[in-house]
């Protein structure tokens, strides 16, 4: 007797492959650049770019003003510094056709519009982090006097981010006068890193022995004024180092070390246009589009309150 079996003779075309309707998720970026900037949106008709000012400190020379009885002192002037900002636009988007629209399994203007609205956050965030590569206070690890794939003193194997570095960058903050955020330092650093400073017993032994139990939790988190904050998308120049070494750019920072300005009648969105809406440049209703658009300008305001350490890192010595 014949059985007919799935897949087998004349039911081969019974044989389907299931498909999962949920989309399996992509890999993303953590997103903390935008976070840290002093936030100042620029209002509607209020041009495109921004001017931050400060008004400098006057110096305090100690024994220096002592006051002649009937004698008027020499006045003293003062000074107002300015950094500029221009916005810049920034925007993606596809074109869907009906057919694809209509008869796809998944529901892709859906789809579209998730894996947009990831794209322009990662955009942003990373246009902050590479602004910040241009910062003047600077440090680099160990004895390296240099970055760059060549040259005596250059990052590379070995010179990794370690308690010392981070004291000595904090302390150049210190004397810079840098405030800190909610009473610490804050500092961005890749995983990478992570491993290299839990793996300095300067910084390991402190946390396992000590009050703080963010060890337990898998977190660095505060440590000498410090407040750690462990991203992926920090910059890291690859093969940038000695002997290809990849090039880490952590940043400590207090308050007002960088701006992020956003026009307040443009702000960021997603952007969905039905099919049919284009009028005469989609006569036959053939298509939808899904972007995006943002403005954002990022300017540093204080190099004083903000540094670069530049490292190597366990993970990658060398090519």
């Amino acid at each position: 007797m014949t059985v007919e079996r799935l897949g087998v003779n004349g039911m081969t075309q019974e044989m389907m492959q299931f498909y999962d309707r949920k989309l399996l998720q992509v890999a993303q970026l953590d997103l903390v650049f935008m976070g840290y900037g002093v936030k100042r949106p620029i209002p509607a008709r209020g041009g495109k770019s921004i001017q931050f000012r400060r008004f400098e400190k006057i110096d305090a020379t100690v024994g220096s003003y002592t006051l002649t009885e009937g004698t008027m002192p020499t006045e003293t002037q003062a000074t107002v510094s300015q950094v500029a900002a221009t916005i810049s636009q920034y925007g993606a988007y596809s074109k869907i056709s009906d057919v694809l629209e209509t008869q796809a399994y998944d529901p892709v203007i859906a789809e579209f519009t998730e894996a947009y609205g990831r794209q322009m956050r990662e955009v942003l965030d990373g246009t902050v982090r590479d602004a910040l590569s241009a910062a003047t206070t600077v440090q680099y690890a160990d004895i390296a006097i240099q970055v760059g794939t060549s040259g005596t003193g250059a990052v590379g194997s070995g010179q990794y981010l370690t308690a010392s570095e981070l004291l000595e960058m904090k302390r150049t903050l210190r004397r810079n006068g840098a405030r800190t955020v909610n009473g610490a330092y804050i500092f961005l650093h890749h995983p990478d890193n992570t491993k290299d400073l839990m793996e300095d017993p300067d910084i390991r032994d402190d946390l396992r022995y000590g009050d703080n139990q963010a060890i337990k939790n898998g977190a660095i988190a505060r440590w000498m004024g410090i407040d750690f904050v462990e991203t992926n998308n920090l910059r890291v120049r690859s093969s940038y180092g000695m002997s290809g070494a990849d090039v880490y750019e952590c940043i400590m920072m207090g308050e007002e070390f960088y701006g992020v300005t956003e026009l307040s009648a443009l702000s960021a969105k997603m952007i969905i246009h039905q099919r049919g809406s284009g009028g005469h440049l989609d006569p036959l209703e053939q298509y939808s589009t899904v972007g995006w658009k943002a403005a954002l300008a990022i300017t540093l305001l204080n190099n004083n309150f903000g540094g670069i350490i530049y490292c190597a890192s366990s993970r990658s010595n060398s090519a």
